[in-house]
């Protein structure tokens, strides 16, 4: 199975705008994300799709490969099939790694090449991890994924889900009354999203769905069409940046795992 990678990275975040090149440790976020995706196995290939000069300077200086995209694309994976399509190359599986994403590990990216490779008929995978803490579980920046009898997903919240119908409905009462092994069967959502070709090519011309509009979850776009979406499970966190803020955990987490001082 040949497999690309491609890193959606825009510079006008509008929280963060230059995100990408912000310092992580030293070096430009979007260069962790390459670096990681390009360690995984099963990975051929792997290119950002920017609509910035700046990035794609950026990217190449590292010695990385930077595909030019619209800057009007309304999408990330919108970024990840344009890019697809300028390549004019086949592949089996195509990966959408999130730019922002400069703890994602390998071995996550691994699993979810895996999991496509596996089977066949899956159109679409992700990948997802336990939570530490309860406090995690009520962030709605951590999505939750509930999945069926054969790892694929049933659905994606910003809320906690399941429900604990034994707890009560207030969640200042609902923390302390949790336990380790109920914080078990809940599900963190990773940003990390594997497509054959044609399904990707088939969500991009989907309309929104109300679902995805409610959560603001792309992803449920895809499960309310009727596509399924296998979920590979891994012992990996990982953590995205949304705002500067963000940056300490991350780092932290890289030091954790003897990538960063």
């Amino acid at each position: 199975m040949r497999t690309l990678a491609v890193l959606p990275s825009r510079f006008q975040a509008s929280r963060f705008p230059g995100k990408p090149l912000a310092l992580i440790a030293g070096r430009p976020m979007i260069q962790w994300v390459f670096e990681a995706a390009q360690r995984a196995r099963g990975v051929d290939r792997v290119v950002v799709a920017t609509d910035d000069d700046r990035i794609a300077s950026a990217v190449r200086g590292f010695g990385g490969e930077a595909v030019m995209t619209e800057a009007a694309l309304p999408s990330g994976t919108d970024r990840v099939a344009a890019a697809l399509a300028t390549l004019g190359e086949t592949y089996d599986c195509v990966l959408n790694l999130q730019g922002d994403e400069p703890a994602m590990h390998p071995e996550t990216v691994a699993a979810v090449v895996a999991l496509m490779q596996a089977h066949p008929d899956l159109p679409m995978a992700t990948a997802a991890c336990s939570f530490a803490s309860v406090d995690e579980l009520f962030n709605p920046n951590a999505v939750k994924v509930v999945v069926d009898d054969r790892q694929r997903a049933l659905y994606f919240s910003r809320s906690p889900i399941p429900y604990l119908r034994n707890a009560t409905i207030f969640e200042q009462d609902f923390r302390p009354w949790m336990t380790p092994g109920q914080l078990a069967h809940f599900r963190r959502h990773l940003g990390l999203y594997a497509y054959r070709p044609e399904a990707l090519q088939a969500f991009t011309r989907l309309p929104q769905h109300p679902l995805e509009q409610l959560e603001m979850l792309e992803q449920l776009r895809a499960l309310a069409s009727g596509m399924a979406i296998g979920v590979a499970d891994t012992p990996h966190l990982s953590l995205g940046v949304d705002v500067p803020g963000d940056v300490p955990a991350v780092e932290a987490l890289l030091r954790e795992r003897g990538l960063a001082r």
